[in-house]
């Protein structure tokens, strides 16, 4: 049983150098993990920030502070959570790239989807774009100057 776990424990640490490619080739990885970590990230920043807002309040107060806490996580989570997504699928192939740009990346996406659905006055049409928009930022963010790690 020793054995097997240290064998599994080889493959996570020589793993992500195996999988070493040029960053161009880790642009669809990244942009699906980093979508896939934009919705959870939504799902959980929205779900815990508008129980956080709603704490204490009552009545008319906490219908509003219930919605300003679920549009603030969800903005929060996609952010966080696309970014995150990105900057992992980029180590998992072996690229390093800009952390910071893929974080302002997803925030840029994220309020231009915001932007978008406010402008038109359908802000439930965010639900299902943000997430893309901000992963679509945060990959692109994150491959400014990006190199393959040696």
């Amino acid at each position: 049983m020793r054995r097997l776990v240290l064998i599994g424990l080889a493959f996570l640490v020589a793993g992500p150098t195996v999988l070493a490619v040029r960053p161009e080739d880790a642009i669809v990885p990244e942009l699906l993990a980093g979508t896939v970590g934009g919705y959870g990230g939504a799902v959980l920043g929205a779900t815990t920030l508008a129980w956080a807002f709603s704490l204490g309040a009552t009545g008319w107060e906490s219908i509003v502070r219930v919605i300003l806490g679920g549009y603030l996580g969800f903005y929060a989570g996609t952010v966080v959570g696309s970014s995150l997504g990105v900057v992992a699928a980029g180590a998992l192939f072996g690229v390093e790239g800009n952390v910071r740009l893929a974080f302002l990346g997803a925030a840029v996406g994220t309020a231009g989807a915001f932007g978008v659905a406010f402008s038109f006055q359908t802000p439930e049409t965010i639900l299902p774009f943000a997430p893309v928009a901000a992963a679509v930022g945060a990959t692109a963010g994150f491959n400014v100057n990006a190199r393959p790690r040696k």
